[in-house]
């Protein structure tokens, strides 16, 4: 893939013990980050899920506690 070097992918933070984790990336390359992350089917031999559960456009709001969005 020509493109790899563009989509800028960082990992923000990850949490094991409650399954969650914030990446960033560019707004252009959601997307193909999502596609890519669907197709996430192990890691280091344990079957795993990847799914979106919120976008947004900046971290701070990610980080707010869910019971408050409410």
């Amino acid at each position: 893939m020509k493109e790899a070097n563009k989509i800028g992918l960082w990992l923000m933070e990850l949490n094991l013990d409650e399954d969650f984790g914030i990446i960033r990336c560019s707004h252009k390359t959601k997307e193909t980050i999502i596609t890519a992350l669907s197709l996430v089917k192990e890691i280091d031999g344990v079957r795993v899920i990847l799914s979106p559960f919120k976008t947004s456009g900046t971290i701070r709001t990610l980080k707010k506690p869910y019971n408050k969005e409410k």
